[in-house]
């Protein structure tokens, strides 16, 4: 049977010319030739993936998008908000998209995921708390493996922006430091505390899908902004290890059967799920910047059903690519920031 391929990549700024990003600067616009060179780049890069399944992230311009994407071999494609614009200027976007392409077609149309209100209910957030991009929750009829769920994020930023008008507005070197400083410990605070709970309310979602089936495929995958070792994927694959369950040890626990439930109730990391992985030398997924190293954001996250350590798995991850050699290039305007990250999913026979 034919393996499945899927893939997460996060496009850096799709926006068409005439359109920008953040601020009307022309610094965050395309010019019409380094919008083609962007496109026909990516055109090249996916025809190397050879995905598909494509989650995506930072999509601005929805309609070219999914002109562009139909157009790659695509024809099922689904945005499932609205990008955030200025409300002072129409050109002028704020708040990017995700979005999925897929040669499959949906179950059914996809939509944005609810955020669970059982973390509300039991967390110290406002109750508005929500997903600050849409999630895309999709249902895609794959001939490989029949319906699989994708979720398709992208979590919160990191980098706390401080207001610098604010602060150069103030009479000395003495409060502008104390100023900027004082900005950025709570900034930095409330973006840790917004993508970590984005974080639990991916993993309190996939786990509810997992009531009404608990061999199901399920795919969370996207930008997560968060290391390999941060809060954010402690919490979202629940990985660390229990040792005493319900005042028991769980290696006291008599049944097989019933230790087992320990994997059932996990996502996994398909790097972690491959024989030959290195921690040491996993491969980025982030350029470099002036301000931070290059490091891993960008993840493909699945369930037991393709956990290859799961004896009764319907299916395996078998392969993990990163394609970053364009980080060597240093023009992220016309490629991307990120590298797109393609996991193979082989059925078992």
């Amino acid at each position: 049977m034919a393996e499945l391929k899927v893939a997460t990549w996060n496009l850096y700024q799709f926006a068409a010319p005439g359109t920008y990003w953040y601020e009307r600067d022309e610094r965050n616009d395309y010019e019409p030739d380094q919008w083609a060179r962007k496109q026909a780049w990516i055109r090249d890069l996916i025809g190397q993936l050879d995905a598909d399944v494509i989650g995506f992230q930072e999509v601005f311009s929805v309609a070219e998008f999914k002109t562009f994407l139909t157009g790659l071999g695509y024809p099922h494609v689904a945005v499932v908000d609205d990008p955030a614009v200025d409300p002072e200027d129409a050109d002028v976007f704020v708040g990017p998209v995700t979005a999925i392409a897929s040669r499959h077609p949906f179950v059914s149309p996809p939509t944005a995921l609810a955020y669970p209100g059982e973390f509300i209910d039991n967390a110290e957030v406002a109750e508005d708390f929500t997903f600050r991009r849409a999630v895309t929750r999709a249902e895609v009829d794959t001939p490989q493996l029949g319906p699989m769920l994708f979720y398709v994020c992208h979590l919160k930023s990191q980098g706390a922006f401080v207001d610098s008008d604010a602060v150069a507005a103030l009479p000395d070197w003495k409060a502008r430091f104390r100023e900027h400083l004082r900005q950025r410990a709570t900034k930095d605070a409330d973006q840790l505390i917004r993508r970590n709970g984005e974080a639990a309310g991916l993993y309190l979602a996939a786990m509810s899908e997992l009531d009404d089936r608990v061999d199901a495929p399920i795919v969370v995958m996207g930008d997560m902004n968060a290391g390999p070792t941060s809060s954010a994927l402690r919490v979202l694959t629940q990985q660390d290890w229990i040792d005493n369950i319900a005042n028991i040890r769980r290696s006291g626990i008599e049944d097989a059967a019933d230790r087992a439930w320990n994997f059932t109730w996990q996502l996994y990391d398909a790097y972690g799920l491959l024989p030959s992985q290195n921690v040491a030398d996993r491969p980025v997924t982030h350029a470099a910047g002036w301000r931070y190293p290059a490091e891993t954001l960008d993840y493909v996250l699945v369930t037991n059903a393709l956990n290859p350590k799961n004896p009764n798995r319907m299916a395996t991850v078998s392969d993990l690519k990163v394609f970053n050699a364009h980080f060597q290039e240093e023009n992220k305007l016309e490629t991307t920031d990120h590298a797109p990250v393609l996991v193979t999913i082989t059925p078992v026979t």
